[in-house]
């Protein structure tokens, strides 16, 4: 019973590897093919189509403009997010408040200055699912 116990566990370790390969040459095919993934769930500013390319939300964009400017200009991301709050502008996920964190996360977002920093992160040992960011 022991051997055969084994042997199993053997074979969903080997599933599961051949599942990971197959995942992985799949991102690398989409990204020489200049296909992005692109989380847009929570990406002020922007939705996708039917065909999950980007596209621009006009009301949204002006917001990130925006903020953008206000932090250009000197205002630091607890007064732009008050401004923000006053004017009743909509964070990404549809409220009305807004945080300094939101603000913070939005100017750091690299997708925002036109790069897509992908695979941020990758799993070291797939046995014990441990993962490491860049």
């Amino acid at each position: 019973m022991n051997g055969s116990i084994r042997y199993n566990e053997y074979l969903e370790t080997d599933e599961r590897v051949k599942k990971i390969e197959n995942i992985k040459l799949g991102y690398q095919y989409r990204f020489q093919q200049g296909q992005v993934i692109v989380n847009a769930t929570k990406f002020l500013g922007y939705t996708k189509d039917d065909k999950k390319q980007l596209i621009i939300v006009p009301e949204e964009a002006e917001i990130v403009k925006r903020i953008f400017l206000e932090f250009l200009e000197g205002k630091g991301p607890t007064a732009i997010a008050r401004g923000l709050e006053n004017d009743k502008c909509k964070t990404a996920t549809g409220i009305t408040r807004w945080s300094n964190g939101d603000i913070y996360r939005i100017l750091r977002n690299e997708k925002y200055m036109g790069d897509a920093l992908l695979q941020k992160s990758y799993t070291v040992d797939f046995l014990t699912r441990i993962e490491s960011k860049q």
